[in-house]
């Protein structure tokens, strides 16, 4: 027991002595703010460490056991944890794959300065051998229940390695660059690392690692998990396989288990058994040496990961144990149901895989009989130290499979007084032995060793150590030679000719049993590389071969060689060459030595060709005439003399036709003032006189000394050579500059003499409209020249009838001015201009009525109008002239008209109105007819006279319709009136009627019950009866009416019956409602 617990302290110690890695890009611990944005969604910041830069090799794993991150600022609104992922050389441009995640807390509220975060792992992270680069993720997750806000700023270092990158915030949805966001900070430097240890399963010697897998490349299995059993998992191992012998006690400190599967409620427990050569028959679980602690899995879903535990307790193997069964056991926290389902690899040395519970039963079976053909291989590993029973020492052995040279020691170096080693390789002659405290030794071939070292201690005892290893010679990769092709197409900077051939058998020498496998540029592997091919990085593109061993790819030595593509002879630049044909006959001489001279340089070589193959010598470069009518195609071909790479295209020799210069007329200018110069020539068509129908032809213009003249030539131009110029016409082909030329003629002419025509006035004919004499216009204008044309248009410039009609009719409303323009017969440039105004006078205004009325009584009627107007002339309708002044007296009813004269502009302008004088007879109204007592009272005025009449029953509205409809009863005045005043007539009358209710309340409305207009009949009886005949009321004309009451009682709602007479003879019977 206490030897027991003295090997617990050494184990603990050593534990204690792992040295930690750091992986970090920060250069010091001096934290700043970084200016990084933020937001209240996920985002996440990242860090890529390349694992060889820290010194942990493709052949070890990483442990990562703490992280730490920087933040300036924090509301204590969000969580933050760490997430690892493998990433290749490409990203960010290719997939991270998912390590694991985990450490999730709540952080602080951080708002003075920036703070350093400590994160502790409960699970480490294991980062598999093989993984050459990874992603360390802090990404924010936001706490939806937390009201705080969820923004978070991460700080950095002023001074940094690496590359910081961004995502999130609903923007960023792949890993960006600091540099590249909207707002680039490109000294961001986030302050992100973790801290970790590496292990090497290939470690002999007092540290070892018991396994069955060679590598760490982890697959998924589908093995069976039950959610409410507990399932177990295992391998055996024979101690010795791994050179523990039966006088080292062996003390398990950690285990690893790959995971594939898992769900809340799962948990994990490894328990170490002794068991013998005739398991799992004689399994018992009596056999129990110990178990670690139970460890609960996070929900991890699909990830295919390692787990790495660090058992709280050590369990020791004693030193008579020869085999153990490591047993992985799926439990299930509290009352909960969990899966979960153990991993694989690859490849493993063969040992079999044990399952038990679920579907398998009590008892541990070969997987492969539950399953045959899984060959589940299952990751299941414990590592631990050797400790001597009987020995003061401890034998170190580092067995790296990529190296056969191995290095040794023993523990506690300082005790050691002298040691000699023997490694049981007698092939090595004298190198066998060493006397060295750490010698390496280099073994002669492959196969099994025992290593003895006699230990002499400062106290002078002396122990003798013995280990076994197993040796094989490691996968070399030989030097590959760089391959070169030319590029298959010029500035592709890809070629699909690299000859591979060679590669295997330089890669591999004499090795056989190796597996080869091929890493392109963009981290495409492939198995066999393809023969010829083709490069997937532009110009030189590095390729990684990697030589594994067989039956351990895990196991390898890499090296690489570079492709390198050799580009061709840049021809991009070559044109077509023109020249013009100077003779019409589709041949020309050509010039191309400026061609061979652009390509020309150190080692290359150029040469050119006819179309039918024929080589032009470099002699006759500078003169070269086609061979092929019109357009021929030439062949150069440049080859690089050192890298052989050979470029050709084709170009033409393209002989153009000279253009066409038509033959041009003479233009005429105009010359006013008799000096020879003009400033009205017409060029506005030359150009296309020239041309004819060419198209893509340029004009220019020479002056007889040859200086060029603006083109197009100015429209007016002016000559600079009195009376006569000539200048020079050239058309250029602007594709080809080809050209031809010609002359153009310029000669003066003079400009006719005109005179300004008089304005014409005349009078209003309806709306501005009227017509003119223009008889004399183009006399006026021209007097007695000839040779003259004349040209009239409006104000728009729209073309008027030359000559005018001598009755024209404007056609502008009231104002029109014409213009005239006179033109050279011969010259159309030589012109005068001019204009006249055409002016409409109105027509004098007559402001009288249409209709005036004279009343029968009175015996005439004054009309006056404007004193004036030159001329006045009233005529009755029978053509009698009445008045000749601007007044008049009218007695007789009847049709008169007025003529008026007024002159204006030097025209006098006549206007004439008609009117009607109506002579009124007084109205009388013959008879008034009544309807009363109806439903529709209406009173009907019956008149006589021819006058216009208008009606009124008050004596105040008064309407044209003599008929009054819907009244009330009473006292009407009705009255008809003349509307011109020439008198009335008026009369009473009567209309009789009965209200049909009345409510008697006291409300001072209806309170009464009276026939309307009985006042007029004096001797009018009224009798109100009930419903049954009863007389109730008697009343007369001048009565207030019926109150509702009988005998001063008021009585009910209902209705009541009423005789009335008259007087005059005339008894109506109706009945009412009384309404309470």
């Amino acid at each position: 027991m206490f030897k027991n617990a003295a090997i617990l302290l050494l184990v603990l110690s050593f534990q204690n002595i792992v040295a930690q890695i750091k992986l970090t890009h920060n250069i010091g611990d001096n934290v700043v703010e970084t200016n990084m944005i933020s937001c209240e969604e996920d985002e996440s910041w990242a860090r890529v460490f390349k694992l060889s830069d820290f010194g942990v090799t493709t052949n070890e794993q990483f442990i990562i056991r703490s992280g730490q991150v920087a933040i300036s600022k924090s509301y204590n609104g969000a969580n933050l944890g760490f997430t690892i992922y493998s990433v290749d050389s490409n990203f960010p441009n290719s997939s991270p794959v998912l390590l694991g995640s985990g450490g999730y807390k709540l952080l602080p509220r951080i708002e003075d300065a920036p703070q350093i975060i400590q994160f502790d792992f409960s699970e480490p992270f294991v980062v598999p051998a093989g993984v050459e680069r990874i992603l360390v993720e802090v990404g924010k997750i936001v706490d939806f229940y937390n009201p705080n806000s969820a923004e978070v700023i991460i700080a950095g270092t002023e001074e940094d390695t690496g590359i910081s990158w961004y995502k999130g915030c609903g923007k960023y949805y792949t890993h960006t660059s600091t540099k590249d966001l909207d707002i680039p900070v490109p000294d961001a430097n986030f302050y992100i690392n973790v801290t970790g240890e590496k292990y090497s399963a290939s470690n002999f010697g007092s540290n070892i690692t018991l396994t069955h897998n060679f590598c760490d490349d982890i697959v998924k299995t589908m093995n069976h998990s039950c959610y409410f059993t507990y399932t177990y998992f295992a391998r055996d191992f024979y101690l010795e396989d791994f050179g523990i012998s039966t006088n080292e006690a062996f003390v398990i400190n950690s285990g690893q288990v790959g995971i594939s599967y898992s769900t809340w409620g799962a948990s994990v427990q490894f328990n170490i058994y002794k068991i013998d050569d005739n398991f799992p028959a004689s399994f018992s679980e009596s056999d129990l040496i110990g178990s670690s602690q139970e460890y609960q899995f996070p929900y991890m879903g699909n990830l295919v990961r390692i787990l790495d535990l660090d058992f709280e307790k050590a369990i020791v193997i004693p030193a008579d144990v020869t085999r153990i069964l490591v047993e992985v056991k799926k439990g299930i926290i509290g009352d909960s149901s969990a899966l979960a389902h153990i991993a694989g690899t690859v490849q493993d040395d063969g040992a079999p895989s044990w399952y038990k519970g679920c579907s398998a039963g009590p008892s541990y079976i070969n997987t492969d009989e539950i399953w045959p053909g899984s060959n589940y291989k299952l990751y299941i590993n414990v590592k631990g130290q050797t400790v001597h029973t009987s020995n003061n020492f401890d034998m170190n052995i580092t067995n790296i499979c990529s190296e056969f040279l191995k290095e040794f020691s023993v523990e506690k170096k300082s005790e050691v007084a002298s040691i000699v080693w023997n490694f049981g390789d007698l092939a090595s002659g004298v190198n066998n032995t060493s006397t060295d405290l750490s010698p390496f030794h280099d073994f002669s071939t492959d196969g099994t060793y025992t290593i003895t070292a006699t230990v002499t201690a400062n106290n002078g005892s002396v122990d003798i150590l013995t280990e076994t290893i197993h040796v094989k010679e490691p996968p070399t990769a030989y030097g590959i030679n760089n391959i070169e092709a030319c590029e298959d197409s010029f500035g592709t900077g890809i070629s699909s000719s690299f000859d591979t051939s060679n590669v295997l058998s330089q890669v591999l020498g004499t090795q056989t049993d190796r597996v080869v496998t091929y890493i392109d540029g963009n981290g495409n592997e492939y198995n066999v590389l393809p023969n010829p091919f083709t490069n997937t990085v532009k110009d030189r593109e590095t390729i990684t071969v990697r030589v594994s061993r067989s039956e351990e790819l895990c196991c390898y030595s890499e090296i690489t060689f570079d492709l390198i593509v050799n580009p061709l002879p840049d021809l991009s630049n070559i044109e077509d060459v023109l020249a013009c044909d100077d003779d019409n006959d589709g041949f020309t001489t050509f010039n191309l030595t400026q061609i061979h001279s652009d390509l020309s340089a150190n080692n290359t070589k150029v040469d050119f060709y006819f179309q039918d193959g024929q080589q032009i010598s470099n002699s006759q470069l500078n003169a070269v005439i086609n061979k092929v009518k019109t357009q021929e195609a030439i062949t150069v071909r440049v080859i690089n003399t050192q890298t052989n790479c050979l470029n050709e295209t084709t170009f033409k020799l393209i002989v153009n036709p000279l253009p066409i210069a038509n033959l041009l007329q003479e233009i005429t200018g105009c010359d006013d003032n008799g000096d020879g110069i003009s400033e009205y020539f017409d060029t506005s068509t030359v150009d296309e006189m020239v041309m004819g129908n060419q198209t893509g032809m340029e004009v220019t213009y020479f002056d007889s000394n040859g200086k060029q003249l603006p083109s197009p030539l100015p429209n007016p131009y002016t000559n600079t050579v009195a009376n006569q110029e000539i200048i020079t016409v050239r058309v250029t082909n602007s594709q080809t500059g080809c050209y031809s030329e010609t002359f153009l003629n310029l000669a003066t002419s003079s400009k006719p003499q005109i005179n300004q025509p008089i304005h014409l006035y005349a009078c209003d004919e309806g709306n501005g409209i009227a017509h003119f004499n223009t008889s004399t216009i183009e006399n006026q204008l021209i007097g007695n020249q000839t040779g003259l044309l004349i040209f009239y248009s409006d104000e728009n410039g729209k073309a008027l009838p030359s000559p005018l009609p001598t009755n024209y009719q404007n056609t502008e409303a009231w104002s029109q001015k014409i213009n005239v323009r006179v033109e050279n017969r011969l010259n159309p440039l030589c012109y005068s201009e001019t204009s006249f105004n055409l002016t409409v006078n109105e027509l004098p205004q007559i402001n009288l009525e249409n209709d005036y009325f004279l009343c029968d009584l009175e015996p005439s009627l004054y009309i006056a109008t404007d004193s004036n107007f030159d001329s006045w002339k009233w005529t009755f309708e029978d053509g009698s002239v009445i008045s000749n002044s601007f007044e008049v007296n009218l007695t007789d009813a009847g049709i008169y008209t007025l003529q008026i004269t007024k002159i204006n502009n030097g025209i006098s302008c006549e206007n004439s109105f008609s009117f009607n004088l109506v002579r009124s007879i007084l109205p009388i109204i013959d008879e008034v007819k009544i309807q009363d007592i109806s439903d529709n009272n209406t009173i009907e005025i019956i008149t006589s006279g021819d006058g216009d009449f208008e009606y009124s029953i008050d004596g105040f509205n008064f309407q044209d319709d003599n008929i009054f409809q819907n009244l009330l009863g009473g006292v009407y005045n009705v009255q008809v009136r003349d509307k011109k005043g020439c008198g009335l007539d008026n009369k009473e009358v009567v209309l009789v009627d009965y209200p049909k209710f009345f409510t008697p309340n006291n409300d001072g409305f209806n309170d009464y019950w009276q026939i309307r207009g009985i006042e007029k009949f004096p001797n009018t009886i009224i009798y109100i009866f009930d419903r049954f005949g009863k007389l109730l009321k008697q009343l007369t004309f001048n009565d207030l009416g019926w109150d509702g009451t009988y005998n001063g009682q008021p009585l009910f709602a209902s209705d009541y019956w009423f005789t009335a007479d008259l007087g005059d003879g005339r008894t109506f019977k109706e009945h009412f409602s009384l309404k309470r």
